[in-house]
Parts: C-alpha cells; structure tokens; sequence
C-alpha cells in the first residue's frame, strides 16, 4: 500500500507540473498578434467559410460550426486592447459566434475598436495553441488543412500501437465502429474544431496502450496524461468516448501480455480510475487559475453551468433521455449503421465461441473485465442528461466507441494463444522450462 500510495503522489506532483506547462502555452497562444488572424477571419466572412452556426457534415448528419466560430474567435480583439496576456489566457474573451461575430470582424478588419468581455471562462482552451498560430500564418481552409493533417497522424499512432501491443484485430475492432458509424472522420474538414478533439482522443489510445505495455502504473499515467490532454483542448463533445477507449486500450494491452485475470483486471481498473481524476483535476485547475486572475466571482459561473449541464434547460427529465436521444440520434442519422451493428455482432458471437472453446468459460471473465469500460459511455449520458440531449447530433459518436469496446473484448481474448499453444511454441524455439516471463510476475512471452 505504502507503495501505492508514493506513486499517486508522485503521479499527483506531475499532474501540477502538467497544468502549468498547459497554462504557459495558453499564454503563448495569446502571445501571438491579432491582426493577421483578423485579416484572415475577414477572408472566411467573405467566402462563406464562417458565419453559419451549422452545416451538412456530408454523411447524414451535421457538423458543429458554432463551436467552430466559438474557436476562430477565442482571443480576438483591437489593438487597443491592452489587458495582459495572463488575463486574456485565463479570462476567454472572445468574439459573438457565427452570425453576430460577422459584424464584429468585419469592424475589427476596419480599424474600430472591438474588446470582448472576458465572461466566457473557457477553461477547455487548449486548442488555441494549434489555432491561433496557424491561423495568423495562412487562412481557415489552411486551418482545417493542418488540423486533418493533425488528425490523421494521432489515428495513425493510435492504430499502430493498438497493432503492436494488443494485435491486429484489437486495433481494427476498437477503431472501425467510430470510423464506419459516425462523422468522425468528416470532422476535421467540416468542424475542425471537433477534429481536434477527436484528434486528442486518438492520441490519448495512443498513449495508453504504450503505457499499459510498462504494466498499471504505466497504464494510470497514460491515462491520466491523455484525460488532460483532451480536457485542455476540448471539454463535453465525447469524454466518454475518450476515457472508455483509454482504458480498454489499456486492458486490451495487458490481455495481450499477461496470461492471468489479475493483471488485465489491475490495468484495466488503473486506466479507468486514472482518466476521470486527472480529468476533473484539470477543470478543477482552470477553473482556480482563471479566479486567481478574473476574481472569485468565475466560481459562480461554473455552478450555474454545471447544474445547467446535469439536467437544466427544457429536456426531458426522465432517467435515461440522455442515452435514448442518442441512441435515436445515432439510428437515424447512420447510414452505414445497420451494416456496422450486423458485422460487429458476427464478430463478437464467432470470438466468444472460440475463447470458449480455446480456453474454457472461465476465460469469459477476461472478456467482461475489457468490455466494462464501455458502461462509462451510458453512465455519462444519464449523468450529463442536459448536455447529452441538447448536442446530440455530436455527442453521439461515443455510442460507437462503446461498439467497439465491446467488440475488442471479444476479440482479444478469442486471438490469445493458450497456455498449451505458448508452451509449444517455447519448446518449438528451444525453450526447456515453458515460456519465459514478461516481468509482471509471469506473462506471455513479448510477440
């Protein structure tokens, strides 16, 4: 236990240190000067690029250009604005969104003065390290040209260290359902915004099957560090589907080294704690560091939004609206959904009958420690009732993330040699003594 516990300080200590390197490159972001941003944004007005608060996302749903206009506009201001980069880091003064920020740039391009109000404490800010640069440098559609490149380079990552460490089929049976049954990969092209959310979730795969492969506390440190990563730069579009994938990675990863139940049930559980804590640590940390420099008063707002959040507005109170708006969402809007279910379905009966047959029911135990992360997508819906409903023309896409950890649960388990096979193997190399151990206290031989 002692030990346990040295570790989640030392985990807890590298949080901090994290928070405020995430801080001083809010501070850069803002660093860099308005006037070409202006210029370019000047451009999008005119070509069409900005102003609608939605568009067709090109597969039979919609794309989130508000959130979008809400990013473009992050920082902005005249050059008469002469309040310090730490209150404008931490205070998100930003344009109006869409349609009413289209006054305010084309005032800004004029020459009038135009200082938002910092009232919108946008502790999920993150993303104006990418943007505000970029955005100085060539124009929106250049914009959205470097967050696919972005995007593309994080699934890429994901992919290969899912192959790598879980197998060919983990990696194929925790990506396919998002990539075949939502928008996700129209994202960075129709809503860049959200492409660089999806972006970081990838990443955060990425990381946690690299960590798990140094045993739990990798795994808990991974996690952690790509719960802060996707809080920094974005915030309600699909946690779920993030902190689910995260940790299934994680399980997939030990399933794949370790031949016991205890060491996948111990990763898994690690990945799973870890993201929620460093998850809420990080909202936590804005949150007081925007008060440090706007005032008490920012305590206020996140109260009124959070209970907004839970179950405020006009939404169905029922318990569950959350998940059934979604799943509505996802059946109505999905053309390939049907397909993807049917396939998915397949896969998972023919993989529960080969771990039964290969290793016995008791390996089924291995199959539902890896599925559970997939509750955590249900359990967000009914929890974030408000939110769920509101935006789920997007927060849809966890549903399909869940697809897929129930599918790789399957999947490993059925495409791990038995211990027989591996104690062949071992002899079939030269081995006298079975196969030699992972160092984690007896595991399949590293493939």
């Amino acid at each position: 236990m002692r030990g346990v516990l040295r570790f989640a300080a030392k985990a807890l200590a590298g949080l901090v240190v994290l928070q405020l390197v995430l801080l001083g490159l809010l501070v850069a972001a803002q660093a860099v000067p308005n006037e070409p941003i202006v210029r370019h944004l000047a451009q999008a007005v005119d070509s069409g690029d900005y102003g609608a608060p939605y568009a067709p996302d090109r597969v039979g749903g919609s794309a989130d250009r508000f959130t979008e206009c809400v990013v473009l506009g992050y920082g902005v201001s005249s050059a008469d604005d002469d309040r310090g980069l730490w209150f404008r880091a931490t205070g998100g003064p930003r344009l109006s969104s869409c349609e009413d920020g289209v006054a305010e740039i084309r005032a800004l391009a004029a020459g009038a003065s135009v200082i938002p109000p910092a009232t919108y404490f946008r502790y999920w800010s993150g993303y104006s390290v990418l943007t505000r640069p970029v955005l100085a440098l060539t124009d929106v559609p250049g914009l959205r040209l470097v967050v696919s490149a972005v995007f593309a380079v994080a699934v890429l990552a994901a992919f290969l260290a899912l192959v790598r460490r879980a197998g060919t089929p983990a990696a194929f049976a925790l990506l396919v359902p998002v990539a075949a049954a939502t928008n996700a990969l129209a994202m960075p092209a129709e809503a860049f915004s959200h492409g660089i959310a999806l972006a970081a979730v990838a990443a955060g795969v990425a990381l946690s099957a690299v960590g798990a492969s140094h045993g739990w506390r990798g795994a808990a440190l991974a996690a952690a560090g790509s719960a802060a990563l996707f809080c920094y730069v974005d915030l309600l579009t699909v946690p779920p589907m993030a902190w689910a994938l995260c940790a299934a990675s994680a399980g997939a990863v030990a399933a794949r080294r370790r031949s016991g139940l205890a060491p996948v049930l111990r990763t898994t559980l690690a990945a799973g704690l870890a993201w929620p804590l460093a998850f809420a640590f990080t909202w936590v940390s804005r949150w007081v560091v925007a008060a440090l420099v706007q005032g008490p008063g920012v305590f206020t707002k996140v109260q009124e939004v959070s209970r907004f959040r839970l179950d405020g507005g006009d939404v169905s109170q029922e318990f569950g609206a959350g998940l059934v708006a979604n799943w509505r969402w996802w059946t109505g809007h999905t053309a390939t959904l049907v397909p993807v279910l049917a396939l998915a379905a397949a896969v998972v009966a023919i993989a529960l009958v080969l771990t039964v047959r290969r290793h016995g029911p008791r390996a089924l135990a291995r199959t539902a420690v890896l599925a559970a992360p997939a509750l955590v997508v249900p359990a967000w819906y009914c929890v974030l009732s408000n939110h769920s409903q509101i935006h789920a023309f997007f927060t849809y896409r966890s549903l399909a993330a869940a697809l897929g950890v129930l599918v790789l649960a399957a999947v490993v388990p059925a495409s791990r040699p038995s211990g027989a096979q591996v104690h062949a193997e071992a002899v079939q190399q030269g081995g006298q003594g079975g196969p030699r151990q992972d160092g984690d206290r007896g595991g399949l031989p590293l493939r």
